[in-house]
C-alpha cells in the first residue's frame, strides 16, 4: 500500500482563501463519507440488508511484493490508484473504495500513516472492508459528458470475474464490467467508469456451458475455432440471469446477424453519414506484401470510420460509400509494430484468432495514435 497525497508546492499556489474553502469543503465530504459508512455499518449489526456497495476485499502478495494499492486522505482513507500486473488488480477493489477496516481492525477514524503502517506490519494477506463509491458520488457515464440514452442501455451489465488466459498463473481471475448490449455483443471493461472496452465477444454460434469445477457460479462462452471466454458470477442469482441472457443473445444472432446486417448497410453510406463514430480520421494501412518483408514501402493512406467494432475504409473523406470494412470484435491493440519497416506512430491489431488477418496502420503524429 502507498501514499498518494498531494504535494505542498501544489497548494502554495492558491490563495490563503482558497485554501480555506478547498479545505473546509474536503473536511466537508469527509465527514459525509463517514455518516454513510456508519450506517451501513450500523445496519449489518442490526441484521438489516446491507448497502450494495459495502464488500471485503482479500488481496494476497508475494513474501516480499507489493500489494499495488495507492490511498490517499486520512480519515477515512480512499483507494486512489491500482498498479497494474499487481494482486490488487485482480482482488475486486476499486478507485474510489473508501477503506472501513483492515485485517478486522477498523480504521475510519486512522490517519494515512496509521493505515499505511498497518497494511505493512509483516503480513502478505490484506482482508479489507471496503465502501463502495462508485454510481453513488457520481452516475456512470458511457462516454466522456454523455449520458448513456435509452436505445443504448445494456440488455444486461454488472461485474463478473474473468479467467485470465494470458497470465503465466493460470489460475488467476481479474474482476471486469460486462455489458451485454442491443447488437447481441458482449463487451467489458476495466471498470464501469471507463468508455473503451478492454474486449468483446460476437456471440455468434456460441455455446453456454456451467463450470462448476472451476469456481463457484462460474461458466464458459466457447465455440471451436475461437477462444474460450471463461467467467464467474459473485451469486448463483447473478449466474443464472448472466448465462440466460447470453443464450438468448446467441439465440437471436443464430436467427439474423443483426451486426453484420448493420455493417452491410454502413458500408453504403458516406463517412460523414455515420452517426456518432467512435473515431475517425485518416490512417496509413500497411499492404499485406509489405508486412512480409518488413518494408518500409507499400502503405496506403485510407479515410476510415470506426463505428461499433467495425472499422470502414473509405478513398478519402468525401467519398460516398465505403470500399471495404474490417470488424474488430476481439481484437487487441499493440502500440508497437514490429514488421512495420521503421514507420514512425505505427500500431497493430491482432485478432484473437490466429487464421484471421491482422491489420497495421500509422498514424501522422503520436497524438493522433493514442486518439
Amino acid at each position: 500500500m502507498v501514499c498518494d497525497c498531494v504535494a505542498p508546492e501544489c497548494s502554495a499556489e492558491l490563495g490563503g482563501t482558497d485554501v480555506f474553502l478547498k479545505k473546509a469543503l474536503e473536511e466537508l465530504l469527509k465527514c459525509m463519507l463517514r455518516v454513510w459508512c456508519r450506517e451501513g455499518q450500523a445496519l449489518t449489526r442490526l441484521g438489516s440488508s446491507t448497502h450494495e456497495s459495502d464488500k471485503r476485499v482479500v488481496v494476497r502478495r508475494d513474501a516480499g511484493g507489493e500489494f499495488g494499492i495507492r490511498i490517499h486522505g486520512s480519515r477515512p482513507v480512499v483507494v486512489s490508484a491500482i498498479e497494474p500486473d499487481t494482486p490488487a488488480e485482480g482482488s475486486g477493489l476499486e478507485v474510489g473504495d473508501i477503506i472501513m477496516s483492515v485485517n478486522g481492525e477498523s480504521v475510519m477514524d486512522a490517519t494515512h500513516s496509521e493505515v499505511v503502517r498497518l497494511a505493512h506490519s509483516d503480513t502478505d494477506v490484506l482482508e479489507l472492508e471496503v465502501a463502495r463509491t462508485c454510481n453513488v458520488l457520481a452516475p456512470r457515464l458511457t462516454r466522456p459528458g454523455i449520458k448513456e440514452g435509452a436505445d443504448e442501455m445494456p440488455l444486461c451489465s454488472g461485474y463478473l470475474w474473468r479467467k485470465s488466459a494470458s497470465s503465466s498463473n493460470t489460475d488467476k481471475w481479474v474482476r471486469r464490467w460486462f455489458a451485454l448490449r442491443r447488437d447481441n455483443c458482449l463487451y467489458y471493461y476495466k471498470t464501469d467508469a471507463d468508455s473503451q472496452p478492454v474486449g468483446a465477444v460476437m456471440l455468434i454460434k456460441y455455446d453456454v456451458e456451467q463450470t462448476p469445477e472451476l469456481r463457484l457460479h462460474s461458466f464458459a462462452i466457447k465455440k471451436q475455432g475461437a477462444p474460450t471466454l471463461r467467467l464467474a458470477a459473485d451469486t448463483e442469482e447473478a449466474a443464472t440471469r448472466w448465462t440466460t441472457v447470453i443464450k438468448e443473445a446467441i439465440e437471436r444472432n443464430d436467427q439474423v446477424d443483426t451486426w453484420l446486417e448493420a455493417s452491410l448497410r454502413m458500408r453504403e453510406m458516406a463517412a460523414c453519414a455515420i452517426q456518432r463514430p467512435d473515431c475517425f480520421g485518416y490512417l496509413s494501412k500497411q499492404q499485406e506484401h509489405a508486412r512480409k518483408t518488413s518494408s518500409p514501402t507499400g502503405w496506403s493512406r485510407r479515410y476510415c470510420v470506426l463505428k461499433d467494432a467495425a472499422l470502414y475504409f473509405y478513398d478519402d473523406a468525401n467519398a460516398e460509400k465505403a470500399f471495404g470494412v474490417a470488424c474488430l470484435h476481439g481484437f487487441r491493440v499493440h502500440g508497437s509494430a514490429p514488421t512495420s519497416g521503421g514507420r514512425k506512430h505505427a500500431f497493430e491489431l491482432q485478432s484473437p484468432d490466429p487464421t484471421q488477418r491482422s491489420y497495421i496502420f500509422a498514424t501522422e503524429s503520436e497524438m493522433d495514435k493514442k486518439r
